[in-house]
């Protein structure tokens, strides 16, 4: 039914949120990335969907505690709901799996890229 909504209105941006949410809760965290991202792309400043895409990639890296690129998203998405301390978890995790990925994570965090929080 989500995905009839958003197919008929794409820039609904509640409808993209609640089916990427429903997507997780189902386990299902690579459709519910997918979903979210899509639905960041309508909600650029959307404070909900990037908590709920946080929720998405803090379940993928549950299940797949290897995943670096999901490590990354999620200390992203932190940062941009100012869950800072979220952020730096994510980035100890990183610095042992992707060096690189690591250190494009603490160029974004405020403390460490020079800007104040």
């Amino acid at each position: 039914m989500l995905s009839r909504v958003t197919l008929n209105n794409p820039e609904d941006i509640w409808a993209w949120n609640l089916l990427g949410e429903s997507q997780r809760l189902a386990k299902q965290p690579g459709r519910a990335v997918q979903t979210l991202e899509r639905a960041s792309s309508v909600g650029r400043s959307s404070f909900a969907t990037f908590f709920l895409l946080g929720e998405a990639y803090r379940e993928a890296v549950r299940l797949e505690p290897e995943f670096a690129r999901g490590w990354f998203e999620l200390g992203v998405a932190s940062i941009r709901i100012r869950e800072f301390e979220e952020a730096k978890v994510a980035l100890d995790k990183l610095e042992k799996l992707d060096p690189a990925l690591a250190g494009a994570l603490k160029g974004q965090l405020p403390v460490a890229g020079g800007r104040s929080p």
